[in-house]
């Protein structure tokens, strides 16, 4: 019998969504169209896959789909690389960049052919007066839409309703786009945080519909990884990288420990050189286990007021690698992201020295997941929000203080949204043969790699969550609290929630919890089995009387 290979449901519901809105009249109104779903629920899948071809149905007449994206880094994330495979009746071609005049009007001319191009803002608006002249025969798609066109409306009231901060905002990206819109009102934007002039904000411009809602988080559950309790830590103001370095040293250990585990999880008791040449396999290990694991590092500026500087950060993992983990001084071990004008993506040795620079970000993110590969910790300023897919990063640290006029959640929720990739610690099968979806891996993983469900399970209850440190500071504002509560309600399923799913799913029994608890006063813990607090349960026996036999006097 053929298997079936579901997709979630999540990702289902928004293809339909989107198919039935370009099919309508909203495809013509004069507005921005934007698409909300969670990150890691399929939209570049979509994108990729099935947009090009639903599109040129819905717009016969269209030859070319520009995608601009906020940074290299999404623009050149693979997106269109493969569509001329796409099967049907129409020809389909990519280029990195709109190409020169010639090649574009050749491509106009061929029938039945869509020219797929995917850039920068910044290329886009440089080349914008030349790219003008297709947007009659062109659909327009903004990757990332709560950036560059996240505030329509010029002025300081936009940019504090939208994004919290004051500013003299121009809106000149959006200038051009309104611009496009006028000969061709075919835009479609694409964004997990959509903004308040997004969702129609009463004192902005009508300039955009929302089509569609986020899905139930509950749906996405299966093709995401799950949240740990957050864990807060006091920020001084001055004080960035005392006050970071507890967090710091924490994360650091708590990677190691889960490499440890899926280490456990893959090899038995023979000599590690041994079993790596030998074939034979145990049903209670998995040989395909990937144990490297990764962590994300949101720096503060070299200011260092309300954050720790991304030179103070790198300091502090690389002088608590060397003195308390056993690393030496040439393990390159760190990568750092900024800005290409600032150094772009760097490669560093733990002895300070940046030892490759100007690391192509595809070569970077394949090196994190890369088990053999000693770089596991990245560290990033404003890089953070998009273009960071990496799908096995297990602790994130927040290393600075956000304190806006007025709270806005979009860019926080895209910083924790960097770790909600789906990972079962066997690398890229679930993408390759599996969907993306837990439902279908469970279901047919185990047997087609003779492996225990058992360890099936115990695998994904190691890689497949994360943990978040965050700063406090009472003087400024609870950005990142507010932004997290907003996050664990809408965008993410927490560990507990993941892992009732993993045995309500497979009906293996849960294993008993208090038996695993262990006591470790520095470090926040969470069951490995059931991934409840064990901070918040032994605070609620306390209080309730539960404990009492261990801390009452009997006299």
């Amino acid at each position: 019998m053929a298997r079936e290979m579901r997709p979630n449901d999540a990702y289902a519901e928004f293809a339909s969504n989107f198919v039935d809105t370009i099919s309508s009249s909203i495809f013509l109104e004069p507005k921005v169209k934007v698409f909300p779903l969670q990150t890691s629920g399929g939209k570049t899948h979509f994108q990729n896959k099935e947009m090009p071809i639903k599109l040129k149905e819905a717009f016969p007449d269209m030859k070319y789909i520009f995608r601009l994206s906020p940074t290299r880094e999404v623009a050149y994330d693979g997106t269109f690389v493969d569509v001329s495979d796409l099967s049907g009746e129409y020809n389909f071609g990519y280029v990195p960049d709109p190409p020169s005049t010639g090649i574009l009007d050749a491509f106009g001319k061929m029938p039945n052919t869509v020219l797929c191009i995917s850039c920068t803002h910044t290329y886009f608006t440089t080349n914008f007066d030349r790219l003008l002249k297709y947007a009659e025969h062109s659909v327009l798609v903004i990757e990332e839409t709560h950036q560059f066109i996240g505030a329509a409306d010029p002025g300081s009231e936009s940019y504090v309703i939208n994004f919290g901060y004051t500013g003299e905002y121009t809106a000149e990206t959006w200038q051009r786009i309104a611009r496009w819109r006028d000969v061709n009102p075919r835009i479609l934007g694409f964004t997990a945080t959509p903004t308040e002039h997004h969702k129609g904000h009463s004192l902005l411009s009508d300039q955009f519909i929302l089509c569609g809602k986020l899905a139930d988080k509950k749906v996405i559950l299966p093709s995401q990884a799950w949240m740990n309790t957050p864990h807060p830590y006091s920020f001084t103001k001055y004080q960035g990288q005392s006050s970071v370095e507890p967090a710091i040293h924490q994360s650091v250990d708590l990677l190691f420990e889960r490499e440890q585990k899926l280490t456990d999880l893959k090899y038995f008791s023979l000599e590690r050189e041994e079993q790596l040449s030998s074939t034979y396999r145990r049903p209670d290990k998995d040989a395909n286990i990937n144990t490297k694991l990764t962590a994300l590092y949101v720096c503060g500026d070299s200011r260092g007021v309300w954050g720790c500087s991304i030179d103070d950060v790198r300091k502090t993992i690389s002088e608590y690698l060397l003195a308390d983990c056993g690393y030496q001084d040439s393990d390159k071990m760190i990568a750092t992201m900024v800005e290409d004008n600032s150094g772009g993506n760097t490669v560093w040795t733990l002895g300070g020295i940046a030892s490759e620079k100007h690391v192509e970000n595809s070569v970077l993110m394949s090196r994190l997941h890369d088990e053999y590969d000693p770089l596991r910790f990245l560290l990033v300023i404003n890089r953070g929000r998009s273009g960071i897919n990496v799908h096995n990063l297990t602790a994130g640290v927040i290393c600075r203080i956000r304190d806006p006029k007025e709270v806005r959640t979009p860019i926080p929720i895209q910083i924790f949204g960097r770790m909600v990739r789906l990972n079962t610690g066997t690398g890229d099968i679930i993408r390759k043969e599996y969907v993306n979806n837990l439902d279908n891996y469970l279901k047919y993983y185990s047997k087609d790699y003779k492996v225990n469900i058992e360890t099936v399970i115990e695998t994904i209850k190691v890689s497949n969550v994360f943990d978040i440190w965050h700063p406090t500071n009472g003087k400024a504002k609870r950005t990142w609290e507010e932004s997290l509560v907003e996050f664990e309600r809408d965008y993410v399923n927490t560990s507990k929630q993941g892992f009732d799913y993993l045995h309500e799913f497979t009906g293996v029994e849960k294993p008993q919890c208090n038996s695993h608890i262990q006591v470790n006063d520095e470090f926040p813990l969470n069951c490995p089995y059931c991934g409840s607090s064990i901070e918040e349960k032994i605070t609620e026996w306390a209080t309730s009387g539960t404990l009492d036999r261990f801390f009452v006097d009997p006299e």
